[in-house]
């Protein structure tokens, strides 16, 4: 029975940053990956407006990504992902968080876009393997993904 119930856990869930999640991030967060946007300072991070979205992990149940979506950005249907940031250990997570951010986005965004930092390969390769594809405009490089209904 034990083991059912173990087995019936989450892995991984995405939710609303808590002021109780700030100390576990901080632990983390000045030698995590920038996936998606531009590294800021947590405490930048935290006094913002926007709503920065957390992914637990189910087995540990502490923070281990911060992303930050913004809808109708840049304009209906879209979503813009501004800032995806891993602990080094949990970079296969990441991609859960992804999956579940989209899954959240179907009901009310076609099109999800990323900025890919210039100078973090494993970033492209990261989003290529979600599905996302390259769009070069200006001086920096996009990744784009069509979500289905």
């Amino acid at each position: 029975m034990r083991a059912a119930s173990i087995a019936a856990q989450p892995i991984a869930a995405l939710r609303p940053l808590r002021q109780s999640d700030v100390e576990a991030v901080a632990r983390w967060y000045d030698q995590a990956v920038v996936l998606a946007g531009e590294r800021r300072s947590l405490s930048d991070l935290l006094d913002s407006s926007s709503q920065v979205l957390v992914l637990i992990d189910g087995r540990r149940q502490e923070p281990v990504a911060l992303i930050l979506p913004t809808i109708d950005d840049p304009e209906d249907g879209w979503a813009t992902v501004t800032l995806l940031i891993v602990s080094q250990e949990e970079r296969e997570l990441a991609a859960r968080g992804i999956a579940f951010l989209e899954a959240a986005l179907r009901l009310g965004v076609e099109h999800v876009r990323v900025a890919v930092p210039a100078d973090v390969g494993l970033a492209l390769y990261f989003w290529l393997r979600l599905g996302y594809r390259p769009i070069a405009a200006g001086d920096r490089l996009w990744m784009i993904r069509e979500l289905e209904g």
